[in-house]
């Protein structure tokens, strides 16, 4: 008796070419600028325009901004911390005058029932001036807060200042409007990543691809500029390199240590490969990271734990 499989084989062949035609699809997509909506039910692709380049923008603040918008990093600012400091010093000395005036009220004042109960107290130069200190220290305040915040912010970092002077050089901005970025110490980055280890692999990484391959500037991932010297990389080669050497590192000084442990028998050359693991370790996490005193303390005091009891283990066996 014959049995009807002509028809699911070549259901089976259509599922399989319906399959990797969509993946061949979508990984164009993802080379593409000019990503592809496919509707999978009816077959449509409905193309979307390319996004505009730096270059198409009129040269002044519309390029500008253009070129800041595509890299968060460019998003450089001045903190004016000399004048916020002028500020807070002449707030406070205003606030410092009124509290002197209020002492000289309640000195000279001749009604002591005034001044054991402020609902009775019709001294109206006094509540004129708690009311004019209210709305002032209320001020104060705001501009302590904000001014906290601005000190938070990170320091703008010399590479990405560099970057952003040296593209201004091609005209777009008058000379005394780009000036701001000569005060390197008062600038901060708002769009710094929070994770600074990483980024500082990632700014390594871009630098060596740039200077190194030649055809790194053709690769996906350059289109928001037609300049080019021009490196705006948007893609994600970049970020799989850190992935990789930051894994591979963070291996590196867990096992590396472990290794010669188990390679040598001396009980104070252990302890010396504990002792140098420990520091380059502490090194790296100090180099990489914003980490606090506090928070090396602890990360060396548990890695070194963990090394010493390791150690121990194999001197019980």
């Amino acid at each position: 008796m014959d049995v009807p499989c002509c028809d699911s084989q070549s259901n089976l062949r259509h599922n399989m070419k319906l399959f990797f035609d969509t993946m061949r699809l979508w990984w164009d997509r993802r080379g593409r600028p000019e990503a592809c909506d496919i509707e999978m039910n009816s077959r449509e692709v409905e193309c979307r325009p390319p996004a505009k380049t730096i270059e198409e923008f009129r040269a002044g603040y519309p390029r500008f901004c253009a070129y800041v918008a595509a890299n968060p990093d460019f998003l450089i600012c001045r903190r004016f911390l000399r004048l916020r400091s002028r500020l807070l010093c002449l707030k406070q000395d205003k606030l410092s005058q009124l509290e002197e005036q209020l002492d000289n009220l309640d000195h000279n004042e001749t009604s002591p029932l005034f001044l054991g109960m402020s609902r009775c107290d019709r001294n109206t130069a006094r509540t004129s001036l708690l009311s004019q200190v209210s709305v002032l220290l209320d001020d104060y305040d705001s501009f302590l807060e904000k001014t906290h915040q601005i000190l938070n912010y990170s320091r703008a970092l010399p590479r990405d200042v560099s970057s952003l002077r040296n593209w201004m050089m091609n005209g777009s901005l008058s000379r005394d409007e780009r000036r701001y970025l000569d005060q390197q110490q008062d600038l901060v980055n708002l769009g710094s990543s929070s994770d600074a280890a990483r980024k500082n692999v990632e700014n390594w990484v871009e630098d060596l691809l740039v200077d190194n391959w030649e055809g790194f500037r053709s690769t996906p991932g350059h289109e928001a500029s037609t300049d080019p010297s021009v490196y705006l990389y948007s893609g994600s080669l970049i970020r799989r390199i850190t992935d990789v050497l930051m894994l591979s590192l963070i291996a590196l000084l867990l096992l590396f240590p472990v290794i010669i442990c188990v390679l040598i028998t001396s009980t104070w050359a252990r302890i010396a490969v504990i002792t140098l693991a420990t520091l380059i370790y502490l090194s790296i996490l100090s180099r990489l990271t914003k980490a606090k005193m506090i928070e090396l303390v602890l990360a060396g005091a548990t890695f070194a734990t963990i090394l010493n009891v390791f150690v121990t283990g194999m001197n019980n066996n």
